[in-house]
């Protein structure tokens, strides 16, 4: 059976360690999930990107989250920039 596909977006980084927000506890259960290889879980350039602009404390947390759960870093592409723009849209819309 294929693993499901999930894209991390650059607010999941900070659910994860923002305690105060409600939706922190689900985050951390998502990254256990990816951690027991319930999925296969992407990131991309965009987002490490973002993470750059973070505090330096902060940022250095975050990025190592993506190495410490193995998620897959997407290359800038056409097709990550796409994944990217939905990915946006969507949280943009609600």
């Amino acid at each position: 059976m294929l693993k499901q596909k999930i894209y991390i977006v650059t607010t999941l980084f900070n659910y994860y360690f923002d305690t105060e927000r409600a939706g922190h506890p689900a985050t951390v259960a998502l990254f256990k999930d990816i951690k027991a290889r319930k999925y296969e879980a992407f990131t991309s350039f965009y987002v490490t990107d973002e993470l750059d602009d973070a505090p330096i404390d902060k940022r250095d947390k975050m990025i190592a989250i993506i190495k410490e759960y193995g998620l897959v870093v997407l290359d800038k592409s056409e097709k990550a920039e796409r994944i990217a723009d939905i990915c946006r849209s969507r949280s943009d819309a609600g």
